[in-house]
């Protein structure tokens, strides 16, 4: 299993605030706000073809909650605390769990490098009226050490549709629909760790993370004319994580954890001018319990685990209406009843050395879920060194997701757009097979070739069933589904290149297929783009200026089979290219300035299916620096 690292000093030289921009840049994956219009844009990652719940994401190895639509907005989590973030392509639900179906994101935070005091900040203002503000103290001691963080971060609001000049209501103001709503993000943290004992290690961190974002979004009414409506949401997260570790001496070890995870959300829908409101209160925890042996027995390494969770969802929607009579307030709705789901599994691991190029990794992994019953999930990967130049890596496994409480007992009222969409507790889970190979040649120091390629076979899809329910007074009503079946199949090819100290050329491309076996006739899967090519330089260039520049080109994506016009909608292609220039001001810190997607490629709101990147191109410019300082 080859696992990518992306550390927070790479993410930063790629101008990335975020994990979803960290992760913009890696080949074999795709990072695209834009291809998810109808859930408000988050920047969901696609992994081998899945996206969506079918990319597992942790932090510090545990599962993030408060999705939006099924989509974990990346961009909600800052870089303020974070060490490096590690990628893990192919089904790995043997290791981690329901959901890792197109493989798993592990956004990790480490102790402090340096013994005694220690700091790190840095500022960065962008063209789109934001600003970053990050800051981090830090003591490391003998047998314990502590950090806290803080990180601010605010963008103006992006506009791509003029406003309309037929307003029903003048009145209300004049405020373009956003695209991207106006933005502020507040975090707060706590990491501790400290060595109670001989071999004792424990870790504590507890994290809040505050979001406001705030959108316009104007309607049109047949006779009635256009409708401003303000679009408020407040997101609050907050994790409290606890490990223990035991040093079990010869390389072996027991870690204990246990996790509490809480996300409330509070999202309006108000009319511009008016009382009427609609208010959606949703509410989530996450409670898990983890224990992880690990047994070194010579030339094999055993791994076994158990983990337990209970999450819970709620969500109501309180509405108020203009009557004859006055202000109404309808009683409360549960959109999401009360939802609890229970887990509990077992897992086991063997890294087996036979020779000295030869290691063989069995595993599996045996889920019980209290709405479904049992899940195993067997995985086997190989690695082989034939020469100290050359590594070959092939793995194969099941992977599946549970059905999540949305769509077990989701309930949304949409009658005033003409449908309602109901949740379906008879669901089953999702289960894929995937083979994944890879080979590694490191002929000489300095330059590294890579190509690797996947296969995943998918059965039990969770999706809207395209067939109402029932239909009555114009409103249908939907539910979800266990219909559909899909193949996705890949190559990628990447090259490392260092011909001298002072630069580093990369340069990749990858190719993806997909298919929906469920249409007739078959099609690929929507919003996949079959051909990403990119390249990136990084250069030490006189008076101590570092260049860094990253060009990627996405081709076009299928979106959707147009059978009246005997046609298939299709996104666009378009390529970004990102650049930075940062030079030392004094020991361990650094001025820089860049722009991302400098060639300014956009999305045409008018264009169906577009899915170009949103920002179009941004400017930015800042400092950094660390203490103690030393010099760089």
């Amino acid at each position: 299993m080859r696992t990518r690292v992306v550390t927070r000093e790479e993410a930063e030289r790629r101008g990335a605030t975020n994990v979803g921009e960290a992760l913009d840049g890696e080949l074999g994956v795709q990072v695209n706000p834009s291809a998810y219009g109808a859930l408000g844009n988050p920047s969901a990652i696609q992994i081998q073809g899945f996206d969506l719940d079918r990319v597992l994401v942790l932090e510090d190895g545990e599962r993030v909650i408060g999705d939006a639509g099924g989509a974990i907005d990346l961009s909600s989590l800052p870089l303020g605390d974070v060490s490096r973030i590690e990628l893990v392509t192919g089904p790995t639900s043997s290791l981690y769990g329901t959901s890792a179906i197109g493989g798993v994101v592990n956004v990790l935070s480490a102790p402090p490098d340096h013994p005694g005091f220690s700091g790190r900040a840095r500022l960065e203002a962008r063209s789109r009226a934001g600003l970053l503000l990050q800051g981090s103290g830090a003591y490391r001691g003998e047998r314990a050490w502590a950090s806290a963080d803080a990180s601010f971060q605010r963008e103006d609001s992006l506009s791509l549709v003029e406003p309309s000049k037929n307003l029903a209501r003048p009145d209300a103001g004049a405020d373009a629909p956003t695209t991207l709503p106006e933005r502020s993000q507040t975090l707060l943290g706590l990491r501790a760790g400290a060595a109670l004992g001989r071999g004792i290690d424990l870790r504590l961190r507890a994290r809040w993370i505050h979001d406001e974002q705030d959108g316009v979004e104007q309607k049109e009414w047949p006779v009635l004319g256009v409708y401003l409506y303000d679009l408020p949401e407040v997101t609050d997260r907050i994790t409290v994580h606890l490990a223990e570790t035991l040093d079990l001496g010869g390389g072996s070890s027991l870690r204990l954890a246990a996790g509490r995870q809480w996300a409330f959300r509070t999202s309006a829908r108000d009319l511009r001018g008016s009382p009427d409101e609609e208010l959606h209160e949703r509410s989530g925890a996450l409670h898990s319990y983890e224990a992880i042996a690990t047994v070194a027995d010579g030339q094999r390494t055993w791994v076994a685990g158990a983990r337990a969770e209970v999450e819970t969802l709620e969500q109501v929607l309180k509405v108020t209406k203009v009557s004859p009579s006055g202000t109404v307030e309808t009683p409360p709705v549960d959109e999401v009843p009360d939802t609890q789901l229970g887990s509990a599994a077992l897992y086991g691991q063997l890294a087996w050395k036979l020779t000295d190029e030869l290691t063989l990794m069995p595993g599996v992994r045996g889920e019980l879920r209290l709405r479904y019953g049992g899940v195993v999930a067997p995985r086997l990967a190989l690695a082989y060194r034939p020469a100290p130049s050359l590594t070959l890596r092939v793995s194969g496994g099941r992977g599946f997701r549970a059905p999540s409480a949305k769509e077990l007992g989701f309930s949304f009222d949409h009658s005033s757009l003409g449908y309602i969409l109901q949740g379906n507790p008879e669901l089953a889970p999702e289960a894929s097979w995937g083979v994944n190979g890879d080979v590694t040649w490191i002929p000489r120091e300095g330059f590294t070739a890579r190509v690797g390629a996947f296969a995943n076979w998918v059965d039990d899809l969770i999706d809207v069933d395209p067939k109402p329910l029932s239909s009555s007074s114009g409103v249908d009503t939907y539910t979800y589904m266990n219909i559909a079946e899909a193949r996705t199949a890949g190559l990628e090819l990447s090259a490392t290149l260092q011909p001298a100290p002072w630069l580093r050329v990369e340069a990749g491309y990858a190719y993806l297929w997909t298919r929906d076996d469920t249409a007739d006739p078959g099609q690929p899967l929507s919003g996949k783009p079959p051909h990403t090519a990119q390249a990136a330089l990084r250069a030490d260039l006189p008076f101590q200026i570092e260049l860094v520049t990253r060009l990627r080109t996405i081709g076009s994506a299928f979106v959707e089979r147009d059978v009246s016009a005997g046609r298939d909608l299709r996104a666009p292609g378009f390529t970004t290219l990102d650049a930075r220039l940062a030079r030392p001001l004094w020991p361990s810190s650094q001025a820089y300035l860049g722009v991302r997607n400098l060639l300014g490629a956009q999305k045409d709101p008018d264009r169906r299916g577009d899915h170009r990147p949103l920002e179009g191109r941004t400017f930015y410019v800042g400092v950094r620096a660390e203490l103690p300082w030393e010099d760089s």
